[in-house]
C-alpha cells in the first residue's frame, strides 16, 4: 500500500464528514446560532454560525485524516499498512459519530 492509497481514502473518508454537514443544512437555516456546547448542567453554554458548527468538525476531521495518512506512510512498515488502514477507519468512524450527534442535538436544542 503507497502513500497515494492512503492519502485518497482519507479524503474519501472526510467527503462523508461534510455530507453529514450538508444533510443537517437545512435544520439550521434561518438560526443565528447553533449549540456548539452544553455544560455539565445539560445546558447549552457556548454558541456558533451555522456555518461554523457545519464547517469545524469537517475540517477537523479532514486535518486529522491527513495526519493519520501521512503518519501510517511515514512510520507503518509495509506488512502492516492494513492495519493502520483499520486504524484510520475507525478514528473516522469516531469523528463522524461524534460530528452527527452533535449535529443531531444541535438541531434538537432549539
Amino acid at each position: 500500500m503507497n502513500a497515494a492509497t492512503f492519502f485518497g481514502f482519507a479524503l474519501a473518508l472526510s467527503s462523508f464528514l461534510w455530507s453529514i454537514s450538508g444533510f443537517y443544512r437545512p435544520r439550521f437555516e434561518g438560526r443565528e446560532h447553533v449549540v456548539m456546547n452544553w455544560g455539565f448542567d445539560l445546558k447549552p453554554n457556548s454558541y456558533a454560525s451555522p456555518r461554523v458548527a457545519l464547517a469545524i468538525t469537517p475540517a477537523v476531521g479532514t486535518l486529522v485524516m491527513l495526519m493519520i495518512a501521512t503518519l501510517s506512510t511515514i512510520l507503518t512498515p509495509q506488512d502492516q499498512r492494513l492495519a493502520a488502514l483499520g486504524a484510520m477507519i475507525f478514528a473516522f468512524i469516531v469523528i463522524a459519530g461524534i460530528h452527527a450527534a452533535h449535529l443531531h442535538f444541535a438541531a434538537k436544542a432549539e
